[in-house]
């Protein structure tokens, strides 16, 4: 009995929420709204790739979730619940295929070198930094070799910062391609009120599409909030024709894509109420890219809890299953908002990929030349 009356509150609180509950994106509209979450970028802009370190100096609780086939990840297996380690220090976002796991001790010789990561006894710690990439070795002609090093984890450590976050061609996304498209870094907010703040920031390199090949529109255009996507023009129509990016001029090859993403909230979970979160922001990137987790794709999605505000003194929020709901819904959203600030962000690479706006220049007239950069 007690289980169907947490069912139906669930469904009650998620269809009848009050009005105090009415989202909107937060103060930077980025994953670092969520306090204690700081991000940074190292890019190589002449061998298209870099790296993004999504870091939490006080800890954080964390869950993961892999749905694609051909993923490249390093210390997710902690974040089992059923595992000891129940805080990570940094998340690693990569570009540089199974060899970009490698920035990842770059990260962790930052933290060690602060003190920071799970004590060992003798003042020593051992810092978790869960990673995950995506392939981007010798796109657009570049050296297959050029990939990113400790030495890529390392500077975009010591570059993490809060406040607003660069997207587009920076750190992971330098290389990425979503579709026929260019893409990039993206990364977006949700406060949820009640103090309660939800945040995503994802690297689109996709076998599918953001986009409806019919009418140049982004499948998650809908869930625009506070006008944040610049009121886009209908592109139906607009879309360039130039024999310069013809498609034949990008590798189209597979198991060459990947998505990764980290959405991130400051109410305390455990590790399995994480990787709850984690499994439903899936649905967010399903939404937004078409297809998703492919057999060329290793789509992963880490989730983070900063643990600042607890479910039982939040008003409303007293049955957890029904609580849950309501941050799964929001990360979900969340994250595929921010894979379409991920595409207008994104920048052509000159005779290889086009950008969206410049692909749909009437969707995007209305943006500036800084709103592109």
């Amino acid at each position: 009995m007690k289980s169907e009356i947490a069912v139906i509150n669930a469904i009650l609180m998620l269809l009848f929420a009050p009005s105090s509950w009415a989202e909107k994106a937060g103060q930077n509209n980025s994953i670092t709204d969520v306090p204690g979450i700081e991000v940074g970028h190292h890019t190589d802009e002449n061998a298209l790739t870099g790296t993004t370190v999504i870091l939490v100096k006080d800890s954080a609780v964390g869950g993961v979730d892999v749905r694609g086939s051909a993923p490249g990840t390093r210390e997710t297996e902690l974040l089992d619940p059923v595992n000891l380690i129940d805080k990570v220090n940094a998340v690693v976002l990569s570009g540089g295929s199974a060899f970009g796991l490698a920035a990842a001790d770059g990260v962790m010789t930052c933290l060690e070198e602060q003190g920071i990561g799970w004590p060992v006894g003798g003042g020593n710690v051992v810092p978790i930094v869960p990673s995950a990439v995506l392939f981007d070795p010798g796109r657009c002609g570049t050296d297959f070799k050029d990939r990113p090093t400790a030495e890529f984890g390392l500077k975009a450590c010591l570059a993490a910062r809060s406040g607003p976050v660069e997207q587009g061609n920076i750190g992971a996304g330098m290389g990425a391609r979503a579709g026929h498209l260019k893409g990039g870094i993206g990364t977006a907010s949700t406060d949820l009120g009640d103090g309660v703040m939800i945040g995503a920031l994802v690297a689109v390199n996709a076998v599918g599409s953001t986009v409806n090949p019919d009418t140049g529109e982004f499948y998650a255009a809908f869930l625009e909030l506070d006008g944040e996507f610049g009121k886009l023009k209908d592109p139906k129509l607009s879309a360039v024709k130039n024999p310069d990016f013809s498609l034949a001029k990008v590798d189209q090859s597979p198991a060459k894509n990947t998505t990764i993403a980290v959405v991130a909230t400051n109410v305390a979970l455990t590790k399995a109420q994480a990787q709850k979160i984690a499994q439903m922001s899936h649905d967010g990137m399903a939404r937004a890219i078409r297809p998703s987790h492919t057999m060329f794709d290793g789509d992963t999605i880490f989730a983070l809890s900063t643990g600042q505000l607890g479910l039982d003194v939040l008003p409303g929020w007293s049955d957890v299953p029904a609580s849950i709901n309501r941050i799964g819904a929001a990360a979900e959203d969340t994250l595929a908002r921010a894979i379409v600030h991920a595409m207008l962000s994104a920048k052509s690479i000159d005779n290889c990929m086009l950008s969206y706006c410049d692909t749909y220049p009437r969707a995007c007239k209305h943006k500036s030349v800084a709103d592109q950069r």
